[in-house]
């Protein structure tokens, strides 16, 4: 399958970065948007594939301030791999604890600018670096597509954000549509591999988040939302 027709049927931007981490066989996938395409202020969006626990203490520890990828693609746009990144001591830092995380700081980030100014940059990463180049070169006409598709997917949940439509975390969202497909609980927590109390905690989380009392009407929103 190509990078394309995995990310135009995905339901989410988070979906689509999945696939494109699948085929591609690489660790992990950012795309981030530079700044909020809706408003033009600082809040910038992000889709990742880091755990959620890493995600929370780069925000809460706000390394996006000394993160050299983030810096080198609000610097220009022209895609680059991470090690032509010059770094000073507090981005070699940032890059240590990319490391002792056991996230791979073997990567490559491409920059794309739409015809209004707005900025994005898709990158992936891997622990590993023999044929990483190489691997690169064989996916760079696709992964250059594959980043405008993304660019526009996340421009369409960043307005939808604006208008007020919540946002539910990966686990909340795939418990909702196996839910919307008829699964059961127990099949959920099967297919997730995860435990049916952990299911049911997802699935509270998706309901209370869209604001319904029950679980059939939370489907129906997302349905109406287009969420699933």
């Amino acid at each position: 399958m190509t990078l394309t027709r995995a990310i135009l049927p995905a339901n989410s931007t988070a979906e689509a970065i999945q696939a494109i981490r699948k085929i591609l066989l690489v660790d992990h996938v950012t795309l981030h948007m530079l700044n909020n395409p809706t408003t033009g202020l600082d809040n910038p969006f992000v889709r990742t594939t880091y755990p959620e626990g890493w995600v929370s203490r780069y925000l809460l520890n706000n390394m996006a301030v000394t993160d050299p990828v983030l810096q080198r693609a609000q610097q220009g746009d022209t895609p680059f791999f991470w090690s032509e990144l010059i770094l000073n001591a507090d981005q070699i830092r940032t890059m240590e604890e990319f490391g002792r995380a056991g996230l791979g700081t073997v990567g490559y980030s491409l920059v794309h600018i739409d015809p209004h100014g707005r900025k994005s940059v898709l990158s992936i990463s891997r622990v590993e670096s023999r044929g990483w180049d190489e691997h690169i070169e064989a996916h760079v006409d696709s992964l250059e597509q594959a980043h405008m598709d993304l660019h526009v997917k996340a421009l369409a949940e960043a307005a939808a954000d604006a208008m007020g439509i919540p946002h539910l975390a990966p686990r909340e969202y795939e418990c909702l549509r196996f839910t919307a497909q008829g699964k059961t609980y127990s099949e959920i927590a099967i297919i997730l591999n995860l435990s049916e109390h952990t299911v049911r905690s997802y699935l509270k989380l998706a309901r209370v988040k869209l604001n319904c009392v029950s679980l059939a009407q939370a489907v129906a929103k997302a349905v109406r939302y287009k969420m699933i």
